[in-house]
């Protein structure tokens, strides 16, 4: 017997597939359609090598036809308020007199320092600030209530919309002149009809009291605000899904919990708009001044715009008055602060409440 008998030779331990020749690998075939463009890959999501996001020729042409039509307006914008404000600084920072043809000169912030040292700079401070908070509230307050009535269904709903408008397009004119008539202290109608229910027993001067002359040019205020305010919140009021009332009603909530829980967080970016703008009209309330008290009686319904308007065209010192209004102006933009603050919660909140 030989070594190799009983076992078998290596060429029988090689199987049928090893016999077979090697076939060559096949690639999987590529699709020779391309996926469509999405937000990441198509022609405005591509991104160069710099990271920044490409445009096809058909985009910046649009982009340079968008900026060319904007131009104009952005030139008059700039030339109509630009303007005017860097002037006006350049005033508050000379002594400059109006009317006299004596060059300006320059002072640098004594003119701020003297309206910051002025007696009556913190009492109309004060005063101003307490009126733009009884306008806001006021308007806020009946502009909800009239728009959570109308937004409900009822018979003339459409005329009484109409009618809720007509105060607001009243200029402060003729609105000032309307209230002045209703107080007035000798023909008065409010006189009268208070003298016919037995309230007073003789005419009463309303505008002969600060306070009371202060409370009344706020009535007519934000009487003339509400509409703008109830047809804001209106608007608003209707977007509120009706998906999410139902919800709450099933867990049991009532209108007052609907309303603040519901209702207020859904309409707060509008009712921040209305504050804003009736806290931008209370500062620059003229009108009424003007024509129902003229600052007084004294200076108890003196405003920061009152007094700057006087220092400016009655003093004729235009470098103080343009102060006055300049800080006027930053007390108004900081309380707009505020109150965004207020309305909408830091902006740590804000994200906690989307996230």
């Amino acid at each position: 017997m030989s070594p190799t008998q009983g076992s078998e030779p290596a060429a029988d331990m090689t199987t049928e597939s090893d016999r077979r020749p090697a076939q060559p690998r096949r690639r999987p075939e590529r699709s020779s359609k391309r996926p469509p463009p999405t937000a990441a890959t198509g022609p405005a999501g591509r991104r160069g090598r710099s990271g920044r996001t490409g445009r096809t020729g058909y985009g910046r042409g649009e982009a340079r036809f968008g900026m060319a039509m904007a131009t104009p307006a952005l030139v008059v914008t700039l030339l109509l308020l630009g303007y005017p404000l860097v002037y006006s600084f350049w005033v508050s920072l000379h002594e400059q007199t109006l009317g006299s043809r004596a060059p300006a000169r320059w002072v640098g912030i004594d003119n701020y320092t003297a309206v910051l040292g002025d007696p009556v700079f913190l009492p109309s401070l004060t005063r101003t600030v307490l009126f733009a908070a009884a306008v806001v509230l006021g308007t806020l307050l009946l502009g909800t209530v009239f728009a959570l009535a109308l937004n409900q269904e009822f018979r003339g709903r459409s005329v009484v919309r109409g009618v809720l408008i007509l105060p607001w397009s009243l200029s402060q004119i003729t609105l000032a002149l309307t209230f002045g008539w209703i107080f007035n202290s000798t023909f008065g109608p409010l006189n009268g009809a208070l003298q016919q229910a037995g309230v007073i027993d003789k005419y009463v001067a309303w505008f002969a009291s600060g306070r009371v002359a202060l409370t009344v040019m706020a009535v007519a205020f934000v009487w003339s605000l509400v509409p703008f305010a109830t047809l804001l919140i209106l608007g608003a009021l209707q977007t509120v899904p009706e998906d999410l009332h139902k919800a709450a009603r099933i867990d049991g909530a009532g209108p007052v919990r609907r309303f603040f829980f519901v209702t207020l967080p859904w309409i707060r970016d509008t009712v921040l708009v209305v504050s804003v703008l009736a806290l931008i009209n209370a500062f620059l309330a003229f009108a009424l001044i003007y024509i129902l008290t003229g600052g007084g009686p004294g200076t108890e319904t003196t405003l920061l715009s009152w007094w700057g308007y006087t220092t400016a065209f009655r003093d004729l010192d235009l470098g103080k008055g343009a102060a006055i209004f300049y800080l006027m102006t930053l007390a108004m933009v900081l309380l707009a602060a505020l109150t965004a603050l207020v309305i909408r919660g830091p902006r740590r909140n804000r994200e906690g409440r989307t996230a």
